[in-house]
C-alpha cells in the first residue's frame, strides 16, 4: 500500500493539527511517524537539516510503512520538507502520480519566526534572529538558517512546481487561518477530496504543536540532544510524555518580532505574495503587513 494522499507542507502551517484531525477519521490512516521525508532524504542528507533517521530508505521501506492499512480508504503521510525543494514534486509525480497533494501556508513573516523559535527551543540555533534575517550572521550555518526562516516563505514557485505536475484537481491550498477560522470546514472540504464519508467529524477542541519552552538553561540543554528528544517523542507513552512536558516545560508568551525587521521582511516578501494572490486565486492583502 503506497499512500494517496500527501500534506507536504509548508512548515510551521499547522500540518500537525491537519494530520491528528485527519487521523481520527476512521476511514483515513496517517503515517507514524507523521514527517517521513523519504521523497526529501537526498535533499536533507546534503544539507544535514535534521539529525534524525531516515524510515524509508527506498520504495519497499516506504511502502512497508503504511503496512497497517486495513480499510481506511484515505492514506497519507506529512511531511513539510517537500515543498521548499525543486526535484521533490517530480519524485513524488514518478512515483505516485495520482497522488492528492495537500498545502497549507501561512503568513511568511511570521511563519519564518515561529520555525525560528520552535529550533532556539530544541538548542539547534543560539543565534539573533535579526543577524540570520539580514544576513550578519558569521555562523557556520548562517545560510542554511537563511533559508529555513527565510527562503522557505518565498510560496509562489513552491506552490506553482505542485500545481504544474499534479494540476489543480489534484492539489488543495489552504491558510493556517482557514483551520483556526474554521477547522470543520476544511475537514469536511479534504474529506470530499479524499472521497470518504463526510458524517464524521473530529474533535477540534485541542491545541496541537502548542508553544512551550524549556523551564531553565539545563532543560533546555538536555533538550537540544537529538536522542533525549527521539526518547521522549517516540518511545514514552502519551500519558508520560504529558507530565514530563508539564514539568520540565512551559507555556510562556512567545517573543516579539523587531519592528525593523518585521519591516524589512514585508518589503521582501511582498512581490511573491501578490504573484501567490494571483497563482491561488486568494486575498492575501491581510500578509502584506500595511
Amino acid at each position: 500500500m503506497l499512500p494517496n494522499f500527501i500534506i507536504v507542507g509548508a512548515p510551521k502551517a499547522g500540518t500537525t493539527s491537519l494530520c491528528h484531525y485527519l487521523s481520527e477519521h476512521p476511514l483515513v490512516f496517517m503515517s507514524d511517524p507523521k514527517e517521513i521525508n523519504f521523497f526529501s532524504k537526498e535533499e536533507i542528507e546534503n544539507q544535514g537539516v535534521y539529525c534524525k533517521e531516515f524510515k524509508a530508505k527506498n520504495i519497499a521501506e516506504y511502502e512497508d510503512l503504511f503496512a497497517s492499512v486495513t480499510d481506511e480508504k484515505a492514506v497519507g503521510e506529512g511531511s513539510v520538507s517537500y515543498l521548499f525543494y525543486p526535484k521533490v514534486a517530480q519524485k513524488i509525480k514518478d512515483a505516485l502520480p495520482n497522488v492528492k497533494i495537500v498545502i497549507l501556508l501561512r503568513d511568511p513573516i511570521s511563519r519564518g519566526f515561529s520555525h525560528y523559535l520552535m529550533d532556539y527551543r530544541l538548542g539547534l540555533v543560539n543565534v539573533p534572529y535579526d543577524e540570520i534575517v539580514n544576513k550578519k550572521s558569521s555562523h557556520k550555518n548562517g545560510d542554511l538558517y537563511y533559508q529555513q526562516y527565510v527562503e522557505l516563505g518565498l510560496y509562489y514557485k513552491q506552490v506553482k512546481r505542485y500545481l504544474d505536475y499534479f494540476g489543480r484537481k489534484q492539489v488543495k491550498v489552504y491558510l493556517q487561518e482557514d483551520l483556526c477560522r474554521d477547522i470543520k470546514g476544511v475537514l469536511l472540504d479534504l474529506y470530499d477530496f479524499f472521497g470518504i464519508n463526510k458524517s464524521f467529524l473530529p474533535n477540534a477542541d485541542k491545541q496541537h504543536n502548542a508553544f512551550l519552552m524549556p523551564k531553565n538553561r539545563l532543560i533546555h540543554k538536555l533538550y537540544s540532544f537529538y536522542m533525549i528528544r527521539n526518547f521522549l517523542s517516540e518511545l514514552l507513552p502519551n500519558w508520560l510524555k504529558e507530565i514530563l512536558l508539564s514539568t520540565f516545560f512551559e507555556r510562556s508568551k512567545k517573543p516579539e518580532l523587531s519592528e525593523s525587521t518585521r519591516e524589512y521582511l514585508r518589503k521582501f516578501y511582498l512581490p511573491d505574495i501578490q504573484k501567490l494572490e494571483i497563482l491561488i486565486h486568494r486575498d492575501l492583502s491581510h500578509w502584506y503587513g500595511e
